[in-house]
């Protein structure tokens, strides 16, 4: 059997289905390749606000309405299914080994509220599953259970060799298959050894018998947050490492007992023992620190434990003759901050377009896409310096409590970036707005176009450098990034982000969000004032959240009166 395709997607987890949908929403003739089936098991699992705004920037974008569906907690419900949890805060709970957990090291930086929020803990093999079908009903192709045995490229396109003796053909091949990327071995483009800054290895599984840890002494709003531990993820921080709990159940419509649960662990601090089990490793961690002993000690195990060796891996190339690399497939770094899903969304939005154009104009040259690379790479690099910077800030709370501040302000303007194009689209419904997702300092994420962000980010990640290298205390390094911080003029007034008692900055339901948009325009730095104004473009937001809360009523309403004429008529 032979059958030719504009695109040839391999890999059919969230990367390669949201691109699918894409391009076949707009005529692209698309085969995604997969050598597993749906469902299927996936962790990265944990969404971020950049995350939430770009699913929704695809939907508008693209005039994909399905995409919409997975923007935030009450989307996936309505539309998707009711096995996701509900993620109103990143929080990061610190322990020392034999002591019971201090309640003044707990902080929380919440997720945003309606329209756009709150985040989601992603069920995946029920939203990866839902995004292949509406990639099909669009009309791609889904050829599950196929293993690749050779890709081969020539000057007409791209022919995939599968087992049983079928082959496809397309123009132009996109390997969505992450750390077993098919291109990437072929084409001997993984480095070797990984330069990547961070070395950490995991364990995971999804368990059941997981508490709210909020029932576990004092609650987070005992500890001065904003939002219940069990309504976000949880992190458990320690020297070193850090446990990740992200609970599926943890709404009062959810329908799924499952909880993803793992362990990140400094490579060289922690090598993996010989002759240990994943299990027996994961439990012994446990019981090193009481109080995620008193969290987790009565969960049990749902499936196979995972564990990785070094979880860090990172590709030459992303672009070549006919083929490009989605991040996953580039590199990885670590769990942390939950990076993954947005660095994914950004690089579908780049790259949605121009493969459309490039098929309807039938030029693949490497030049076209050539740009997203640079902007991919640098992702990759600055989540990495950010993790690595950050397992050497676990060491000490009082350092933990400063330099994660930085990612705060990190993820508040990559985040009001996406907004501010949003309400602007909103506003006047002219797509020419998401032409500035290709100029600074909107391209990629987490603020590495924004020329103050990035001169406060070196000089706080030189403090925790210095504070590695025997330089500094762990207090004076603390100190000096909460100096930086104040200098910055980053930090909005009404957040006290310079406060170290002031452990959880913000919400951002309406009124504050209000202030943040005013202090915005008044009084953030020439960059935030010219690239992130959301002045005058207010109104619109307040109609999204309009047609949400119509939506949720109409639906409410649609089911009682189903129940009563089922009940009453047949």
């Amino acid at each position: 059997m032979s059958r030719r395709f504009d695109v040839a997607i391999i890999g059919s987890g969230i990367s390669g289905t949201l691109l699918a949908v894409v391009l076949a929403r707009h005529g692209v003739r698309v085969a995604i390749v997969e050598k597993g089936t749906h469902p299927r098991f996936a962790v990265g699992e944990s969404t971020v606000p950049e995350t939430t705004f770009l699913l929704e920037v695809l939907a508008r974008r693209y005039d994909v309405p399905e995409l919409s569906h997975l923007r935030n907690h009450q989307a996936i419900r309505r539309h998707v299914t009711s096995a996701c949890g509900i993620k109103r805060g990143f929080s990061f709970v610190y322990h020392r080994e034999g002591e019971p957990q201090r309640p003044a090291e707990s902080t929380q930086f919440p997720t945003w509220g309606p329209p756009f929020g709150p985040d989601v803990h992603l069920f995946r093999q029920d939203t990866d599953a839902y995004l292949l079908a509406v990639a099909v009903r669009y009309g791609a192709s889904a050829f599950q259970g196929r293993e690749i045995k050779a890709v081969e490229f020539g000057e007409d396109g791209v022919r995939l060799a599968l087992e049983r003796g079928e082959e496809l053909l397309a123009d132009f091949v996109v390997d969505a298959a992450g750390h077993a990327s098919p291109l990437a071995r072929q084409l001997g483009l993984r480095q070797t050894p990984c330069p990547l800054q961070t070395r950490t290895r995991t364990l995971f599984t999804h368990m059941v018998n997981v508490p709210a840890y909020d029932s576990i002494g004092p609650s987070a709003r005992e500890r001065g947050l904003a939002y219940p531990f069990a309504e976000g993820t949880l992190h458990h921080l320690f020297p070193g490492g850090w446990f990740w709990v992200i609970p599926f159940d943890n709404h009062s419509s959810s329908t799924n007992p499952l909880c993803s649960v793992g362990l990140s662990l400094d490579v060289d601090r922690y090598p993996r023992p010989e002759g240990v089990s994943a299990e027996d490793e994961f439990w012994q961690f446990v019981r090193k620190f009481p109080s995620v002993q008193q969290h987790l000690g009565g969960a049990r195990a749902a499936r196979e434990w995972v564990a990785t060796g070094r979880a860090q891996y990172s590709a030459e190339r992303v672009v070549g003759e006919r083929f490009f690399l989605m991040p996953h497939s580039l590199g990885f770094v670590d769990a942390l901050f939950s990076s993954g899903l947005s660095l994914t969304a950004s690089a579908v939005n780049g790259l949605g377009w121009r493969l459309i154009q490039a098929v309807r104009e039938r030029d693949y040259r490497v030049e076209r896409f050539a740009p997203l690379e640079a902007i991919m790479k640098k992702g990759l690099l600055h989540h990495d310096r950010m993790v690595a910077t950050s397992y050497t800030a676990m060491s000490d709370f009082t350092l933990w409590n400063a330099w994660h501040r930085v990612w705060m302000l990190g993820s508040t303007f990559g985040a009001t970036g996406h907004v501010e194009i949003l309400s602007r689209y909103e506003n006047d419904g002219d797509p020419a707005h998401f032409d500035r997702f290709d100029q600074a300092p909107h391209r990629g994420t987490q603020s590495t176009d924004v020329p103050e962000f990035m001169a406060l980010f070196r000089s706080a990640s030189a403090e925790v450098d210095a504070f590695r290298e025997g330089t500094r205390t762990a207090n004076e390094a603390s100190r000096n990034i909460f100096t930086l911080l104040k200098d910055s003029g980053l930090c909005p007034p009404h957040w006290r982000l310079t406060d170290p008692e002031r452990r959880c900055p913000t919400t951002f339901t309406l009124l504050p969000l209000a202030r943040l948009a005013a202090w915005g325009y008044f009084g953030g730095p020439a960059s935030v004032r010219k690239n992130f104004d959301l002045r005058g473009r207010v109104l619109p937001l307040f109609a999204m959240l309009a047609r949400d809360v119509r939506t949720e009523a109409g639906r409410s309403a649609g089911l009682v009166a189903r129940l009563v004429k089922d009940a009453l008529t047949s």
